[in-house]
């Protein structure tokens, strides 16, 4: 499990607003309830070092048909994204690793992606 600095924490926090709208992009095209799928890639994100494992784990829910196939290639490009947010931040404090940062960075998105995914489906209930 990654421990980052509260530096990094910090400087991650103020990247909130750019985050929940990376995390609004990736829920414009999610149908249906998919709030459990979220949470389990959140899981995983929370849970790896590796974004590798995270990309499969995507891909894995996609094949099982858990998420639609053009979502989860969206997501992999908005999550992989992140990279270069992460390497930014990891050069300020030295001994950080950016993969560390993308991961978690991952996981911040993921959770405003739950949240933005409620709120679209818990709107699209009331309207029907």
């Amino acid at each position: 499990m990654r421990t980052l600095s509260s530096r990094i924490r910090r400087e991650i926090e103020k990247r909130d607003d750019e985050l929940v709208q990376t995390a609004r992009e990736l829920t414009r095209s999610l149908r249906g309830d998919k709030r459990r799928q979220l949470r389990n890639i959140q899981d995983i994100a929370e849970g790896t070092d590796s974004w590798k494992a995270l990309e499969l784990f995507i891909r894995y829910q996609a094949a099982r048909g858990e998420i639609d196939k053009e979502w989860a290639e969206s997501a992999i490009q908005h999550l992989g994204g992140l990279q270069g947010m992460a390497t930014s931040l990891a050069s300020q404090v030295v001994g950080t690793e950016a993969r560390a940062v993308h991961l978690a960075l991952a996981s911040r998105v993921l959770g405003y992606a739950v949240r933005w995914h409620t709120w679209d489906t818990k709107a699209r209930e009331v309207t029907e």
